[in-house]
């Protein structure tokens, strides 16, 4: 299992919108498209900051999933929303 995780910032203004967008398209296509779950979590610690988890089966999955060019305009949509993204990946051992 390989697992993504995003650290990002929402603006408030612009929360309720990001949310419906993530819930609408954003997380369908992602798991139609390899991604085995996405999860997104809202920080307890502040209301604009968010955390993203992206679940594949194995490397291959993933970098074939992120890579492909339907992806783009979701990447796109999402970097509409989120500032000050910081990502790591990886690789479940136990």
């Amino acid at each position: 299992m390989v697992k993504i995780t995003y650290s990002y910032e929402v603006p408030n203004e612009k929360r309720d919108e990001y949310l419906k967008i993530t819930r609408d398209a954003i997380k369908p296509f992602w798991e139609s498209h390899g991604c085995e779950a996405y999860t997104v979590w809202l920080s307890l610690e502040g209301s604009t900051k968010f955390v993203k988890e992206m679940l594949f089966k194995d490397e291959l999955t993933m970098e074939r999933s992120m890579k492909q060019a339907e992806a783009e305009p979701i990447k796109k949509l999402f970097s509409q929303f989120a500032t000050g993204i910081s990502r790591a990946t990886c690789r479940q051992m136990a």
